[in-house]
Protein backbone atom coordinates (compact mmCIF):
# COMPACT_ATOMS: atom_id res chain seq x y z
CA UNK A 1 0.00 0.00 0.00
CA UNK A 2 1.41 3.45 -0.51
CA UNK A 3 0.91 7.52 0.27
CA UNK A 4 1.51 10.30 -2.17
CA UNK A 5 3.67 12.64 -0.61
CA UNK A 6 4.31 16.70 -1.09
CA UNK A 7 6.81 15.67 -4.87
CA UNK A 8 4.21 13.32 -5.87
CA UNK A 9 6.09 10.56 -4.66
CA UNK A 10 4.54 7.04 -4.22
CA UNK A 11 4.56 6.78 -0.25
CA UNK A 12 5.24 2.87 1.26
CA UNK A 13 3.39 2.34 4.48
CA UNK A 14 2.49 -0.80 6.47
CA UNK A 15 0.63 -3.67 4.84
CA UNK A 16 -2.91 -3.76 5.89
CA UNK A 17 -2.52 -5.94 8.79
CA UNK A 18 -0.91 -3.07 10.46
CA UNK A 19 -4.23 -0.40 9.69
CA UNK A 20 -5.76 0.13 13.59
CA UNK A 21 -9.75 0.19 11.99
CA UNK A 22 -10.67 -3.77 13.15
CA UNK A 23 -13.77 -2.83 10.49
CA UNK A 24 -11.70 -1.92 7.06
CA UNK A 25 -9.52 -5.54 8.74
CA UNK A 26 -12.67 -7.75 8.86
CA UNK A 27 -13.50 -6.84 5.51
CA UNK A 28 -10.25 -7.13 3.87
CA UNK A 29 -9.55 -10.67 5.86
CA UNK A 30 -13.75 -11.79 4.51
CA UNK A 31 -13.19 -10.74 1.11
CA UNK A 32 -9.01 -12.19 1.42
CA UNK A 33 -11.07 -15.44 2.98
CA UNK A 34 -13.28 -15.55 -0.31
CA UNK A 35 -10.79 -15.27 -3.04
CA UNK A 36 -8.78 -17.99 -1.15
CA UNK A 37 -11.72 -20.28 -1.25
CA UNK A 38 -12.72 -19.76 -4.96
CA UNK A 39 -8.90 -19.36 -6.72
CA UNK A 40 -7.65 -21.82 -9.05
CA UNK A 41 -4.79 -23.86 -7.50
CA UNK A 42 -2.05 -22.97 -9.35
CA UNK A 43 0.71 -25.68 -7.35
CA UNK A 44 2.48 -28.42 -9.45
CA UNK A 45 4.26 -31.38 -8.86
CA UNK A 46 7.32 -31.38 -11.31
CA UNK A 47 9.18 -33.78 -12.02
CA UNK A 48 12.15 -32.70 -12.84
CA UNK A 49 14.39 -28.88 -13.01
CA UNK A 50 13.15 -28.28 -17.34
CA UNK A 51 9.28 -28.69 -15.50
CA UNK A 52 10.03 -26.77 -12.96
CA UNK A 53 11.06 -24.43 -15.03
CA UNK A 54 8.16 -23.72 -17.68
CA UNK A 55 5.71 -23.56 -14.87
CA UNK A 56 7.87 -20.45 -13.46
CA UNK A 57 8.06 -18.71 -16.75
CA UNK A 58 3.64 -19.22 -16.71
CA UNK A 59 3.49 -17.91 -13.61
CA UNK A 60 6.07 -15.21 -14.27
CA UNK A 61 3.83 -14.20 -17.15
CA UNK A 62 0.53 -14.61 -15.27
CA UNK A 63 1.36 -12.48 -12.08
CA UNK A 64 2.82 -10.06 -14.53
CA UNK A 65 6.16 -9.26 -12.09
CA UNK A 66 8.79 -7.67 -12.91
CA UNK A 67 11.21 -10.16 -11.22
CA UNK A 68 11.06 -13.01 -9.62
CA UNK A 69 13.05 -14.88 -7.83
CA UNK A 70 13.19 -18.95 -6.59
CA UNK A 71 15.34 -21.38 -4.58
CA UNK A 72 14.80 -24.83 -3.11
CA UNK A 73 16.73 -26.08 -0.74
CA UNK A 74 17.73 -29.30 1.56
CA UNK A 75 19.84 -28.93 4.79
CA UNK A 76 22.84 -27.37 3.36
CA UNK A 77 22.24 -27.55 -0.48
CA UNK A 78 20.56 -25.58 -3.20
CA UNK A 79 19.00 -27.84 -5.81
CA UNK A 80 17.54 -25.34 -7.73
CA UNK A 81 17.81 -21.57 -8.70
CA UNK A 82 16.12 -19.41 -11.07
CA UNK A 83 16.05 -15.60 -11.91
CA UNK A 84 13.56 -14.16 -14.09
CA UNK A 85 12.89 -10.92 -15.13
CA UNK A 86 14.40 -7.65 -14.66
CA UNK A 87 15.59 -6.23 -11.24
CA UNK A 88 15.69 -2.89 -12.77
CA UNK A 89 13.22 -2.02 -15.71
CA UNK A 90 13.97 1.47 -16.21
CA UNK A 91 17.99 0.40 -16.46
CA UNK A 92 17.15 -2.88 -18.20
CA UNK A 93 18.89 -4.79 -15.54
CA UNK A 94 18.53 -8.71 -15.55
CA UNK A 95 17.74 -10.20 -12.24
CA UNK A 96 20.31 -12.63 -10.90
CA UNK A 97 21.69 -14.38 -8.24
CA UNK A 98 23.41 -11.59 -6.18
CA UNK A 99 20.41 -8.91 -6.18
CA UNK A 100 19.14 -7.76 -3.31
CA UNK A 101 15.37 -8.45 -2.54
CA UNK A 102 13.40 -6.50 0.31
CA UNK A 103 12.26 -9.35 2.44
CA UNK A 104 9.27 -7.66 4.55
CA UNK A 105 8.06 -9.40 7.03
CA UNK A 106 10.38 -12.87 6.40
CA UNK A 107 12.82 -10.27 8.48
CA UNK A 108 10.97 -11.34 11.58
CA UNK A 109 12.41 -14.87 11.06
CA UNK A 110 15.73 -13.26 11.19
CA UNK A 111 14.79 -11.47 14.73
CA UNK A 112 13.82 -14.38 15.68
CA UNK A 113 16.22 -16.41 15.90
CA UNK A 114 18.28 -14.02 17.27
CA UNK A 115 16.33 -13.83 20.30
CA UNK A 116 15.71 -16.94 20.57
CA UNK A 117 19.85 -17.61 20.87
CA UNK A 118 19.40 -15.52 23.68
CA UNK A 119 16.59 -17.68 25.37
CA UNK A 120 18.33 -20.92 24.90
CA UNK A 121 21.94 -19.47 26.60
CA UNK A 122 19.13 -18.62 29.29
CA UNK A 123 19.35 -14.98 29.33
CA UNK A 124 15.45 -15.08 29.97
CA UNK A 125 12.22 -17.50 29.76
CA UNK A 126 10.36 -17.29 27.43
CA UNK A 127 7.50 -16.35 30.30
CA UNK A 128 9.10 -13.51 31.79
CA UNK A 129 7.67 -10.35 31.89
CA UNK A 130 9.63 -8.07 29.06
CA UNK A 131 10.08 -5.02 31.56
CA UNK A 132 12.54 -6.95 33.68
CA UNK A 133 14.88 -6.61 30.64
CA UNK A 134 13.58 -2.63 29.39
CA UNK A 135 14.81 0.53 30.40
CA UNK A 136 11.07 1.91 30.01
CA UNK A 137 8.04 0.04 31.04
CA UNK A 138 5.33 -1.21 28.44
CA UNK A 139 2.11 -2.17 29.59
CA UNK A 140 -1.70 -2.09 28.11
CA UNK A 141 -3.36 0.87 29.67
CA UNK A 142 -6.28 -1.12 31.30
CA UNK A 143 -4.80 -4.21 32.61
CA UNK A 144 -2.15 -5.10 35.18
CA UNK A 145 -0.94 -8.25 33.13
CA UNK A 146 2.29 -8.41 32.13
CA UNK A 147 3.65 -8.95 28.80
CA UNK A 148 6.45 -11.74 28.24
CA UNK A 149 8.61 -12.97 25.60
CA UNK A 150 6.00 -15.55 24.69
CA UNK A 151 3.19 -12.75 23.94
CA UNK A 152 6.15 -11.07 21.44
CA UNK A 153 6.75 -13.89 19.68
CA UNK A 154 3.88 -15.31 19.07
CA UNK A 155 1.67 -11.84 18.10
CA UNK A 156 -0.40 -11.97 21.69
CA UNK A 157 1.07 -8.92 23.52
CA UNK A 158 -1.84 -6.05 22.98
CA UNK A 159 0.46 -3.98 21.05
CA UNK A 160 -1.01 -3.14 17.42
CA UNK A 161 0.00 -0.63 14.99
CA UNK A 162 -0.99 3.13 15.24
CA UNK A 163 -0.75 5.98 12.98
CA UNK A 164 2.70 6.92 13.85
CA UNK A 165 4.72 3.75 12.43
CA UNK A 166 3.45 5.36 8.98
CA UNK A 167 5.33 7.98 9.94
CA UNK A 168 8.69 5.86 10.64
CA UNK A 169 9.50 5.49 6.65
CA UNK A 170 12.44 7.18 5.06
CA UNK A 171 13.20 6.92 1.22
CA UNK A 172 16.73 6.74 0.01
CA UNK A 173 18.37 6.73 3.69
CA UNK A 174 18.11 5.14 6.81
CA UNK A 175 15.85 6.01 9.63
CA UNK A 176 18.01 8.47 12.06
CA UNK A 177 15.75 7.63 14.58
CA UNK A 178 16.54 5.56 17.37
CA UNK A 179 14.61 2.37 17.29
CA UNK A 180 14.92 1.94 21.57
CA UNK A 181 13.63 6.07 21.71
CA UNK A 182 10.74 5.40 18.94
CA UNK A 183 9.60 2.42 20.83
CA UNK A 184 9.66 4.11 24.07
CA UNK A 185 7.62 7.10 21.97
CA UNK A 186 5.62 5.35 21.40
CA UNK A 187 4.89 2.66 23.92
CA UNK A 188 5.03 4.54 27.16
CA UNK A 189 2.78 7.22 28.06
CA UNK A 190 3.63 10.91 27.96
CA UNK A 191 5.69 9.42 24.34
CA UNK A 192 5.32 12.19 21.20
CA UNK A 193 3.72 8.89 19.12
CA UNK A 194 1.88 7.44 22.04
CA UNK A 195 -1.88 6.54 21.91
CA UNK A 196 -3.51 4.60 24.31
CA UNK A 197 -6.43 3.49 21.74
CA UNK A 198 -4.30 3.23 18.35
CA UNK A 199 -1.14 1.79 20.19
CA UNK A 200 -2.86 -1.06 22.19
CA UNK A 201 -5.76 -3.42 21.39
CA UNK A 202 -8.95 -3.29 23.85
CA UNK A 203 -7.73 -6.85 25.33
CA UNK A 204 -5.45 -7.42 27.25
CA UNK A 205 -1.96 -9.47 26.60
CA UNK A 206 -2.74 -13.24 25.78
CA UNK A 207 -6.15 -12.56 25.07
CA UNK A 208 -6.08 -12.33 21.30
CA UNK A 209 -3.61 -12.70 18.09
CA UNK A 210 -3.53 -9.40 16.62
CA UNK A 211 -0.65 -9.37 14.36
CA UNK A 212 1.89 -6.75 15.56
CA UNK A 213 4.69 -5.47 13.71
CA UNK A 214 5.79 -3.06 16.79
CA UNK A 215 5.95 -6.19 18.71
CA UNK A 216 8.50 -7.79 16.66
CA UNK A 217 10.33 -4.19 16.44
CA UNK A 218 10.28 -4.58 20.23
CA UNK A 219 11.92 -8.12 20.14
CA UNK A 220 15.09 -6.66 18.26
CA UNK A 221 15.40 -3.90 20.21
CA UNK A 222 15.40 -6.56 23.32
CA UNK A 223 18.04 -8.51 21.64
CA UNK A 224 20.13 -5.18 21.94
CA UNK A 225 19.06 -4.91 25.99
CA UNK A 226 19.95 -8.37 26.82
CA UNK A 227 23.06 -8.78 24.05
CA UNK A 228 24.66 -5.43 25.24
CA UNK A 229 25.33 -5.22 21.74
CA UNK A 230 23.78 -2.87 18.22
CA UNK A 231 20.63 -5.05 16.88
CA UNK A 232 22.57 -4.86 13.73
CA UNK A 233 25.62 -6.15 15.03
CA UNK A 234 24.34 -9.01 16.86
CA UNK A 235 22.92 -10.40 13.82
CA UNK A 236 26.20 -9.71 11.61
CA UNK A 237 28.37 -11.75 14.65
CA UNK A 238 25.78 -14.49 15.42
CA UNK A 239 24.06 -15.43 12.29
CA UNK A 240 25.35 -13.79 9.18
CA UNK A 241 28.77 -13.98 9.26
CA UNK A 242 28.95 -17.81 10.90
CA UNK A 243 26.32 -18.97 8.00
CA UNK A 244 28.41 -16.87 5.00
CA UNK A 245 25.56 -14.42 4.59
CA UNK A 246 27.20 -12.34 2.89
CA UNK A 247 24.71 -10.57 0.81
CA UNK A 248 22.28 -9.79 3.34
CA UNK A 249 21.93 -6.50 5.45
CA UNK A 250 19.40 -4.76 7.68
CA UNK A 251 20.58 -1.04 6.58
CA UNK A 252 20.67 0.53 3.40
CA UNK A 253 23.99 2.22 3.84
CA UNK A 254 25.80 -0.81 3.74
CA UNK A 255 24.30 -2.12 0.67
CA UNK A 256 25.29 -0.93 -3.25
CA UNK A 257 22.23 0.23 -3.68
CA UNK A 258 22.40 -0.95 -7.93
CA UNK A 259 22.42 -3.94 -6.53
CA UNK A 260 18.93 -3.66 -5.12
CA UNK A 261 15.91 -4.86 -6.81
CA UNK A 262 13.88 -2.10 -7.39
CA UNK A 263 10.10 -2.34 -6.08
CA UNK A 264 7.23 -1.25 -8.20
CA UNK A 265 3.82 -0.34 -7.93
CA UNK A 266 1.43 -1.96 -10.25
CA UNK A 267 -1.39 0.22 -11.87
CA UNK A 268 -3.82 0.51 -14.33
CA UNK A 269 -0.99 -1.82 -16.09
CA UNK A 270 1.62 0.05 -15.55
CA UNK A 271 5.11 -0.21 -13.53
CA UNK A 272 5.42 2.59 -11.19
CA UNK A 273 9.13 2.45 -9.94
CA UNK A 274 9.42 3.20 -6.30
CA UNK A 275 11.90 4.86 -4.47
CA UNK A 276 14.30 2.31 -2.01
CA UNK A 277 13.26 3.10 1.61
CA UNK A 278 13.73 1.84 5.19
CA UNK A 279 11.87 2.39 8.32
CA UNK A 280 12.93 3.00 11.88
CA UNK A 281 11.03 -0.49 13.20
CA UNK A 282 13.38 -1.78 10.74
CA UNK A 283 13.97 -5.07 12.66
CA UNK A 284 9.81 -6.17 11.43
CA UNK A 285 10.75 -6.29 7.94
CA UNK A 286 13.55 -4.37 6.75
CA UNK A 287 15.86 -7.06 6.08
CA UNK A 288 17.19 -6.97 2.57
CA UNK A 289 18.92 -10.62 1.29
CA UNK A 290 19.30 -12.86 -1.77
CA UNK A 291 17.54 -16.22 -2.31
CA UNK A 292 20.67 -18.35 -1.57
CA UNK A 293 21.97 -16.45 1.58
CA UNK A 294 18.31 -17.41 2.69
CA UNK A 295 18.67 -20.63 2.09
CA UNK A 296 21.73 -21.25 4.37
CA UNK A 297 19.59 -19.45 7.23
CA UNK A 298 16.47 -21.78 6.61
CA UNK A 299 18.68 -24.90 6.08
CA UNK A 300 19.77 -24.48 9.30
CA UNK A 301 15.77 -24.18 10.15
CA UNK A 302 15.40 -26.85 8.40
CA UNK A 303 18.17 -29.10 9.42
CA UNK A 304 17.62 -29.44 13.70
CA UNK A 305 19.50 -26.17 13.80
CA UNK A 306 22.79 -26.52 11.79
CA UNK A 307 24.12 -25.52 8.41
CA UNK A 308 27.20 -27.69 7.57
CA UNK A 309 29.61 -27.31 10.70
CA UNK A 310 27.59 -24.34 12.08
CA UNK A 311 24.93 -24.86 15.15
CA UNK A 312 22.17 -21.57 14.92
CA UNK A 313 20.42 -22.94 17.10
CA UNK A 314 19.83 -26.19 19.35
CA UNK A 315 17.51 -28.93 18.19
CA UNK A 316 15.35 -28.16 21.06
CA UNK A 317 15.20 -24.56 21.05
CA UNK A 318 13.66 -25.18 17.38
CA UNK A 319 11.51 -27.78 18.22
CA UNK A 320 9.76 -25.04 20.65
CA UNK A 321 9.86 -22.62 18.06
CA UNK A 322 8.16 -24.55 15.34
CA UNK A 323 5.49 -25.74 17.58
CA UNK A 324 1.85 -24.35 17.71
CA UNK A 325 1.96 -21.76 21.45
CA UNK A 326 -1.46 -20.64 21.15
CA UNK A 327 -3.43 -23.24 19.12
CA UNK A 328 -6.83 -21.10 20.70
CA UNK A 329 -5.96 -18.35 19.61
CA UNK A 330 -3.98 -18.91 16.49
CA UNK A 331 -3.70 -22.39 15.28
CA UNK A 332 -0.04 -22.96 13.86
CA UNK A 333 1.80 -19.67 15.37
CA UNK A 334 4.65 -20.60 16.56
CA UNK A 335 7.83 -18.67 17.86
CA UNK A 336 8.35 -15.94 15.13
CA UNK A 337 7.38 -18.41 12.38
CA UNK A 338 4.21 -20.39 11.70
CA UNK A 339 2.74 -23.29 9.39
CA UNK A 340 2.24 -21.73 5.87
CA UNK A 341 1.17 -25.04 4.58
CA UNK A 342 -0.60 -26.96 7.36
CA UNK A 343 -1.07 -29.76 4.85
CA UNK A 344 2.33 -30.28 3.66
CA UNK A 345 4.37 -29.65 6.92
CA UNK A 346 5.40 -26.58 5.70
CA UNK A 347 6.79 -23.78 8.60
CA UNK A 348 7.96 -20.42 7.92
CA UNK A 349 6.54 -17.03 7.03
CA UNK A 350 5.89 -14.70 4.43
CA UNK A 351 5.71 -10.75 3.79
CA UNK A 352 4.55 -8.04 1.94
CA UNK A 353 5.08 -4.14 2.09
CA UNK A 354 4.97 -1.45 -1.10
CA UNK A 355 6.70 -2.92 -3.80
CA UNK A 356 7.40 -6.65 -2.29
CA UNK A 357 5.82 -9.93 -1.49
CA UNK A 358 7.75 -12.63 -0.23
CA UNK A 359 7.64 -15.83 1.23
CA UNK A 360 9.79 -19.01 2.81
CA UNK A 361 8.55 -22.02 3.46
CA UNK A 362 10.36 -25.46 5.15
CA UNK A 363 9.55 -29.18 6.30
CA UNK A 364 11.57 -30.06 9.33
CA UNK A 365 11.43 -33.67 9.25
CA UNK A 366 12.31 -33.08 5.21
CA UNK A 367 14.78 -30.54 5.77
CA UNK A 368 13.45 -29.38 2.36
CA UNK A 369 12.97 -25.95 1.36
CA UNK A 370 11.51 -23.13 -0.72
CA UNK A 371 12.17 -19.46 -0.79
CA UNK A 372 9.91 -17.01 -3.32
CA UNK A 373 10.48 -13.35 -3.79
CA UNK A 374 9.00 -10.82 -5.85
CA UNK A 375 8.91 -6.84 -6.16
CA UNK A 376 5.14 -6.13 -6.69
CA UNK A 377 2.89 -6.05 -3.52
CA UNK A 378 -0.05 -8.17 -2.46
CA UNK A 379 1.00 -11.52 -4.70
CA UNK A 380 0.34 -15.19 -3.60
CA UNK A 381 3.49 -17.02 -3.90
CA UNK A 382 2.49 -19.91 -1.77
CA UNK A 383 1.58 -22.48 -4.62
CA UNK A 384 5.33 -21.67 -6.05
CA UNK A 385 6.39 -22.26 -2.84
CA UNK A 386 4.53 -25.69 -2.47
CA UNK A 387 5.72 -26.50 -5.89
CA UNK A 388 9.04 -25.67 -5.38
CA UNK A 389 9.32 -27.86 -2.26
CA UNK A 390 7.68 -30.62 -3.99
CA UNK A 391 10.41 -30.42 -6.39
CA UNK A 392 13.22 -30.56 -4.26
CA UNK A 393 11.67 -33.90 -2.59
CA UNK A 394 12.66 -35.62 -6.03
CA UNK A 395 15.80 -34.14 -6.41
Amino acid sequence: MHGIDYFGNFIPVKPYWSMKSNWILGAILASTLLFSACKRDFAIDPADKAEMEAYLQEEFDRLEVPALSVTVFRESNVLFASHLGQADRENNVLLNENHYFLLASVSKTITGVALLQLYEQGRFGLDDPINDYLPFKVAHPESNKAITFRHLFTHTSSIIEGDAVDGAYFYGVDSPVDLGAFLQSYLTPGGADYDERDNYARQEPGEKYIYSNTGSALMGYLVTRISGMDFNDYCKQNIFTPLGMTRTAWHLREVDTTQIVRPYEVKRGDYLPLQHYAFTDYPNGGLRSTGLDLARFLGACANGGVWQNHRLLNAATLGEALKAQVPNLEAGQGLAFYEVIAAEGLWGHNGGEAGVSTVVVFNPVTHVGAIVLTNVEDIDLDDIALSGYRLGLKL
